[in-house]
């Protein structure tokens, strides 16, 4: 009886030992699904909202504000080390441009790039982070043609297919954009982007 009594105990924790083995391997197995590799190109548009002073309460300080209206073409990069990088070509059409208080509007075309880290969760989502000190951007036409940018705070959310093959992002509830060179200017922006797997 004794005998039996062992060989039930040792069964009982082989067996719970095995299940704990395939819960592990499945998690691991989930994890592995929860990285992506290669290149997306990407559509869009948006708009946003700049505020050169600043922004209190979701309010221009002073009054001064722009309003910006672009579209995108893009290509994301994406590792499986969970790190990545977007290149951007924005044409871009300033609806009000309150430099110094007067309207000035006018068009032109950005061309930036970005490092950024990103997460999928178990349900689909995906969650973008710029890497800080790593935006670079230059207008290339129009009357400020010329003109480098710097901003922080570029990041995403978003959703991607189960095959991910797209990522559809949303700007959703806004980050703030700052310029990183020490000013007080911001963005909020409110855009969004469809990107479609092209290669590794």
């Amino acid at each position: 009886m004794k005998g039996n009594m062992k060989k039930l105990v040792v069964f009982v924790v082989i067996a719970t030992i095995a299940i704990f083995t395939v819960v592990a391997m499945a998690s691991a197995g989930d994890n592995r699904k929860k990285a992506i590799q290669g290149q997306y190109a990407a559509t869009g548009g948006g708009t946003c909202f700049l505020a050169p002073l600043g922004f209190d309460n979701l309010v221009p300080n002073d009054g001064i504000f722009d309003l910006m209206a672009f579209s995108i073409q893009a290509v994301f990069t994406f590792n499986r080390d969970g790190t990545g990088n977007v290149e951007r070509t924005c044409p871009t059409i300033f609806l009000t441009a309150n430099l110094f208080g007067v309207a000035y509007p006018f068009a032109t075309i950005a061309m930036d790039s970005w490092d950024f880290t990103y997460a999928i969760e178990s349900d689909g989502s995906i969650t973008l982070t710029q890497v800080p000190g790593s935006h670079s951007g230059e207008f290339i036409s129009g009357p400020i043609a010329g003109f480098p940018y710097y901003n922080e705070g570029r990041n995403r959310r978003g959703t991607v297919s189960p095959n991910s093959k797209t990522i559809i992002l949303n700007g959703g509830s806004p980050d703030f954009v700052t310029n990183s060179e020490g000013g007080t200017f911001q963005m909020i922006c409110n855009d969004s982007a469809v990107l479609i797997w092209q290669h590794n």
